[in-house]
């Protein structure tokens, strides 16, 4: 009895040096793992040269209609989702999301939000979990949406009908703006570019209300590379303009898009 007693604890006299251990190893693997520091108020990393970008452009130059609101808000909501449709997210946990608001031909498109994603509450990993709780996730989840809404559907409410809609213009200047150049764009960096328009292009250098014209031509005047960059366009259709959007509109689209070096990853009609 003596010696069981000695051994028990024996055993038990190790057991806190096994805790401590392990307790090391979980705060190493943490220290290795945890996430870059970021800002508080965007959730962008402070090193921002492995982020990846989403830039939305939005075309109001004619009122959308509520069906076509309410499938951006959705949009919005459901902006880090995949699904067997759609196979990578638009945005994920890290990744930039900037909101730009096509203006009349002459003006740079406008800039409405900016900001990182701080990743759902839904798809938390265990590196997730063990880095923030699950109450301030949720917190900074809940903000990301609502400051995205907010600002989309102030600009939205504000907006009236445009005379053009210069959309290769917006794009060429979003490309050149928020994106790396071409010859140091990385790869391994996740860069789309997402369209929400009717797609009728309408400045000096094409009007689809007379003729689609020559892609090529217009690329000539407004060089565009978007090697690297994936393009999703949601095209917003109305009765008004159906003599427009015809298929030989949208192949017009998919050959500047082509042209243009672009991985045309879905063109949704609405």
């Amino acid at each position: 009895r003596s010696r069981v007693r000695h051994k028990k604890s024996s055993i038990s006299s190790y057991l806190p040096i096994f805790g401590g251990v392990v307790a090391l190893g979980i705060l190493g693997v943490y220290m290795f793992t945890r996430p870059p520091p970021v800002d508080p108020t965007t959730f962008c990393a402070k090193d921002t040269s492995n982020i990846g970008m989403t830039a939305l452009l939005i075309d109001v130059s004619d009122e959308l209609s509520n069906a076509q609101k309410v499938r951006l808000q959705n949009e919005i909501e459901v902006i880090s989702s995949t699904s067997e449709q759609r196979q990578s997210a638009f945005l994920k946990k890290g990744d930039k999301l900037v909101v730009y608001f096509v203006e009349a031909q002459g003006q740079a498109p406008s800039m409405v939000f900016s900001m990182c994603h701080p990743g759902d509450v839904v798809n938390r990993s265990l590196n997730d979990s063990l880095s923030e709780g699950e109450i301030i996730a949720s917190k900074k989840w809940r903000k990301f949406k609502s400051d995205t809404l907010t600002s989309i559907e102030q600009k939205i409410d504000a907006s009236s009908d445009l005379a053009t809609s210069p959309l290769v213009e917006a794009i060429q200047y979003i490309r050149s703006k928020d994106f790396p150049p071409p010859a140091v764009i990385n790869q391994a960096n996740d860069y789309q570019c997402v369209i929400w328009s009717d797609m009728i292009q309408n400045s000096d250098q094409a009007n689809h209300f007379k003729d689609l014209g020559d892609y090529k031509a217009i690329l000539k005047n407004n060089p565009i590379d978007l090697m690297g960059v994936g393009v999703s366009v949601f095209q917003l259709r109305s009765k008004r303009y159906s003599k427009y959007q015809t298929n030989e509109h949208v192949a017009w689209w998919r050959k500047l898009f082509a042209y243009s070096k672009a991985d045309l990853n879905g063109w949704d009609p609405i």
